[in-house]
Order: structure tokens, then C-alpha cells, then sequence
């Protein structure tokens, strides 16, 4: 039998360097492929094991989250810029660089960089497997039918697509800036050893719409199937699974975790969001198409009766945001990472060479916001000791017995409302509607508790963008998105920044990708959510 222990090789020639050798490992408890996928428990594990690969350290985990893609996005307050002692990372850590753009500074960014690339690729290789196999079974061996089966598939080739759009964000520049020159490939094979060359801008794009557009209606055929499927996406169950063994029309969802909590998950919504944000980056006659799929996330309802689906996190008589500092209830799609308060301890300190306070807090934060208190403000402590700074608590465990503390601490988020909201803005903006333009951007501002009668001052696309980008500092911190934004429109985060500054550069080294096998549960239990697959 074949043990999958070789997942991807990258394609060498335009991509790569000369590809001369490949890492072997082995390990002990190496999965076999035959076995795997003989039921469909297999395929959830593997599906499970995707999830999981993204939320690692490599990816959204750290890197692509609050680590270095932050850092790049000029989050972060760096050594001897404003010219006074205080917190800050120190010019020997690799964030230093990052916040730099000197990539090739020391081997501990070149080496992020490298993970960034093998880990991306390795996890797109497991969605390969589970897309190639998934078909074998029959209809019957899922618990779920027929739908249970599309699910997965799309699930799969939604992650694909996700990665390998973060991936073209961050290895090629933006559309505008060279839309045919060639980057990277897109992989779809398994096992892979190479033949796939790199691709423009544009086609990887086209390969991105096309693998998400089969996903949507895989996923929503199983996320709307009934009543009971639908409530799953509603505020109170995405992350949860109590009461949801019916609804009104009789119909359930079968009561195993794998087929509960659809927030950690790429559901419905989030496919259609990531058709948006694709469609957003895109840019040009897209913006239309971004701004439909953004509607429809906006208006997806979970009862009979119309209510929305998602609504923007309130404190409530609870006092919700003291400890909800992730704003759960406006999350469309988030990773679970058990070990994300462990990791995050050597960047929350006052101290040290990686300590993450904010940059540019007077400038960010100055901008009418003393009008009743924003709720992103809770997510901020400032800290008085021979300075003052500002240090983000978004993965910081708050202090609190509320029972969902333990759930809301292990989040990644990956897509919230508020994006869907900014789409729209942007797709309006675009076509010279300031005023409703406007309009999308104090919906996220009324939903953080700021005044809604504020006149923005948007006359025109220049006064739009800032708007948009203090909004996009302000929400986004510490979850990857700030970059991203600055990039699609070209528009400098420092001095002496390049157009190449937005792009990393591309893996050369000797390795022409990773080896690894299937990841399974029991490396990275989602807190006993998704990974507790038996029937």
C-alpha cells in the first residue's frame, strides 16, 4: 500500500531554482492513503486536517494573521521611529525586517518566507487528495447522503482556492501593477512532480473564480438544504452546536460534531465572502460582481421569519465585548488554534524583541471617535511605565468566568462582516456614488458603537480611500487584512517604499517543496469541536 508521506513537489523551471533533491520524512505514524479514505470518517479527518494546517504557526495561525503580515502592513510600532524609549519591535527580530521590507535580511525571515511558501503548498496538496479521492466512495458510506459528499468536495476546493489566492497576494504583485508576467503556479494534482508552470496575475485568478464558483454551489446545497442547515449559520450556532438537533420543518442535523460548528469552517457565507474579496482585489468590472456576492452575505438569513444570519458584536446586559474581543457574532468564518494564547505570550509583553504595540495610535484613532466609545478601543490597553503604549488584547485571554471565554480565546478570524460592508463601499465609490459609499462605511461604524450622522467628508475616490484605510487599520488589526488593502491600491505604507516592497520573493532554495503526510485530528484537536469524527 502507498503511504502518503511525499505530498508536493513545486514546479521547478520559471518558478523554482534547479529542483536536484526533496525532503523525505517518514514518521512513525504516516497515514495510509488505502486506508484513509476507505469510509468517509477518512475524508472528514483529512478535510479536519486541512483547517488545521492553516491555522499553523506558518499560516493564519501567526504569520498571516498578527505575525508578519502585520508587521509588513506597518501595524506595529519599530525601533527608532519616533525617536523616544518605549515598546516596540527591536531591530533584531525578523519583524523588524518585515515592517522593511528587506527580505532577505537575515535566515530567520528568509526562513518564514519559506514557510509561508511550503506550508501554503503543502496544504493545498492535502486538498488535492481529498478532491481526488472523494468521488470513489459511493453516495451511501456518507452519513449524510449525497449532500455530506458535495460538502467536503467544496469545502476542499474552497481551501484550495483560499490558499492559493493568499499565496498570489502575497508571492505577485497586485493586478494593476503587472497583470502578465508569470508568479506562481497552480497546483492541482496529486501527487504532484511538477509540470504545472507558474501563472500570470490574471489566470491564477481566473483559476481561483473558477474553483470557488463549483465550491458555492457544493456548499450552499448542504448549508441550505433546510431549516435545521441554515441554523447552523445563525449568530448563536456558528460556533456552537446546542439546540441544534431540529428545526420547525421537523428536519435535523445529525448530531455529530463534524456536521455542527459551521463557523470554523468555509460554510456558505464564506464562500460567497471569498468570492467577494476575490472579486474586490480583482478590481475593474469585477468590483460589481464583488459587491453582488457581498449583498448576498449581508442578507443570508437562518429562520423562516428573516432574521440575519450576522449582525455586528453589541456589549449587551452581559457586558458581551469584555471578553468577546474576537466580536464572534459578526464573524462569518474563523480557524480554531488551541495553542494560539500559548504562542501569542512572547509578543504580549511590554518588553522584549517582539513586542507588538501599535503604530500610530494618535493617527489612527483620532478620527471621530470620542463621540460615545468605540468598541474597538476595548481590544486596546495601554500600558503607563517610563512610556505610554497601546498594546492589542484580540488574542489576549481575558479576564472573565464567562463561559465562552474558552472558546472565543482558540479563534483565528478569517472573514467578518464588516469586509463584506467595505465591498460595497468600495464597489460604490467606483462608480461615483460617494453618498451611498459613505453609507457602507458607517455601517461598520454604527456597528462599533460610533455616530452614524457623521458627515465623512467623501467627495471623491482620494477622501474614500483614506476612509476606507482608517476604517481597515481600526478593524483589521492583528488579523492580516491591512496589507492586502494598502497593496490593491497601490498606496505607500512608509517612505522609500517600491512597488516590489508588496511582493515577496519567490522560493529559491534547494527544497522544491515539503514533504509531509496527511495531517489527521489528532495532531491538532480543534478543542474537541470538528475533529471528534465518529460515527
Amino acid at each position: 500500500m502507498k503511504k502518503v508521506n511525499i505530498l508536493i513537489l513545486v514546479t521547478c523551471g520559471l518558478l523554482l531554482s534547479a529542483c536536484t533533491d526533496w525532503l523525505d520524512v517518514s514518521p512513525e505514524d504516516t497515514v495510509e492513503e488505502e486506508d484513509l479514505f476507505k469510509e468517509a470518517t477518512g475524508f472528514q479527518n483529512a478535510l479536519n486536517g486541512v483547517y488545521q494546517q492553516m491555522a499553523s504557526t506558518s499560516l493564519y495561525g501567526r504569520e498571516l494573521t498578527f505575525g508578519l503580515i502585520d508587521a509588513m502592513g506597518q501595524v506595529y510600532r519599530i525601533y527608532g521611529e519616533n525617536k523616544t524609549w518605549s515598546s516596540c519591535i527591536s531591530q533584531y527580530h525578523y519583524y523588524y525586517h518585515g515592517t522593511k521590507f528587506a527580505y532577505d535580511a537575515n535566515k530567520d525571515i528568509k526562513n518564514a518566507i519559506e514557510s509561508i511558501w511550503a506550508k501554503g503548498y503543502n496544504t493545498i496538496a492535502n486538498c488535492n487528495n481529498i478532491i481526488n479521492h472523494v468521488d470513489d466512495l459511493k453516495t451511501e458510506d456518507f452519513r449524510g447522503g449525497e449532500v455530506e459528499r458535495q460538502m467536503i468536495k467544496g469545502e476542499a476546493l474552497a481551501a484550495r482556492a483560499l490558499m492559493h489566492f493568499d499565496l498570489l497576494r502575497l508571492f505577485a504583485p497586485a493586478l494593476v501593477s503587472n497583470p502578465t508576467s508569470i508568479y506562481i503556479p497552480y497546483v492541482t494534482e496529486f501527487p504532484y512532480y511538477g509540470g504545472q508552470v507558474a501563472l500570470s496575475v490574471e489566470e491564477t485568478l481566473k483559476k481561483i473564480e473558477a474553483d470557488l464558483l463549483m465550491a458555492k454551489g457544493m456548499i450552499m446545497a448542504y448549508d441550505t438544504l433546510d431549516l435545521a442547515h441554515r441554523k447552523a449559520l445563525g449568530a448563536q450556532y456558528r460556533f456552537d452546536s446546542y439546540a441544534l438537533s431540529s428545526s420547525e420543518d421537523g428536519s435535523k442535523v445529525i448530531s455529530l460534531p463534524f456536521y455542527h460548528y459551521r463557523g470554523y469552517r468555509i460554510n456558505a457565507m464564506a464562500v460567497t465572502g471569498l468570492l467577494a474579496r476575490v472579486y474586490s482585489y480583482w478590481g475593474g468590472e469585477k468590483l460589481a460582481i464583488a459587491a453582488k456576492n457581498a449583498q448576498e452575505v449581508v442578507d443570508f438569513k437562518w429562520t423562516r421569519e428573516g432574521d440575519l444570519a450576522l449582525n455586528y458584536t453589541e456589549n449587551g446586559w452581559d457586558g458581551r465585548l469584555d471578553y468577546d474581543r474576537k466580536c464572534s457574532q459578526d464573524l462569518i468564518f474563523c480557524l480554531s488554534y488551541p495553542l494560539l494564547q500559548e504562542g501569542y505570550n512572547e509578543y504580549a509583553l511590554s518588553t522584549g524583541n517582539a513586542c507588538l504595540a501599535l503604530a500610530k495610535y494618535d493617527e489612527v484613532w483620532n478620527y471621530d471617535l470620542a463621540d460615545g466609545g468605540d468598541f474597538r478601543l476595548k481590544f486596546i490597553k495601554t500600558i503607563d511605565d517610563w512610556y505610554t503604549d497601546h498594546m492589542p488584547l484580540k488574542n489576549i485571554r481575558p479576564n472573565s468566568n464567562n463561559d465562552l471565554v474558552p472558546v472565543i480565546e482558540d479563534m483565528v478570524p478569517m472573514m467578518r462582516l464588516s469586509e463584506m460592508h467595505f465591498i460595497l463601499a468600495e464597489y460604490y465609490a467606483s462608480i461615483g456614488d460617494f453618498g451611498q459609499a459613505a453609507n457602507y462605511l458607517k455601517e461598520v461604524r454604527v456597528g462599533r458603537n460610533c455616530l452614524g450622522d457623521v458627515d465623512l467628508g467623501i467627495v471623491d475616490m482620494e477622501t474614500f480611500k483614506a476612509r476606507l484605510l482608517g476604517e481597515v487599520r481600526r478593524e483589521f488589526f492583528q488579523e492580516g487584512q491591512t496589507f492586502f488593502y494598502y497593496k490593491k491600491y497601490g498606496e505607500n505604507l512608509r517612505k522609500g517604499m517600491i512597488p516590489e516592497s508588496f511582493v515577496l520573493p519567490k522560493v529559491t532554495n534547494k527544497y522544491c517543496g515539503v514533504s509531509n503526510r496527511l495531517v489527521t485530528p489528532e495532531l491538532y484537536p480543534l478543542s474537541n469541536k470538528v475533529c471528534n469524527n465518529s460515527k
